[in-house]
């Protein structure tokens, strides 16, 4: 027996769809341009010295907030501004997810010590609350 096309798309997108659906909320603000850009190690080289990222991303959140937060502009590595020290309007990289997000108005942010984070989506926010020290440096 032969599926049709379109019945095959809909088997291939449900499961995507629902682990977004099971993993957590979407971006924060879903207004805000999202993203292709995924999470990388690359970018978290090259956002300077003084980023406490450490790197280990959150697998599932990684792959949820890809497509529910990033940024889908273009971007240079060098632009992405390290954490802590992400502005408004600029770009940074979730500690949690990995993904390079514009920073506005709606993003959470999370106090670790003296520093001060900004995520890109309330899960991931949740996930720093947690456990700091599994995402950031002291």
């Amino acid at each position: 027996m032969r599926l049709p096309l379109f019945a095959l798309t809909a088997l291939a997108l449900v499961p995507t769809f629902a682990f977004g659906v099971l993993a957590g909320e979407r971006c924060s603000d879903p207004s805000a341009t999202s993203t292709a850009c995924g999470p990388t190690q690359s970018v978290a080289s090259h956002v300077g010295p003084k980023a406490k990222i450490l790197g280990r991303f959150d697998g599932p959140m990684s792959g949820v907030c890809r497509f529910a937060c990033a940024t889908k502009i273009k971007f240079d590595a060098k632009d992405v501004l390290a954490q802590p020290g992400a502005r408004a309007d600029k770009l940074t990289q979730c500690p949690v997810s990995g993904v390079v997000f514009r920073v506005d108005a709606h993003r959470p942010h999370v106090r670790s010590g003296k520093d001060d984070y900004v995520t890109c989506c309330e899960k991931c926010a949740a996930k720093l609350k947690k456990d700091p020290r599994r995402y950031v440096r002291a």
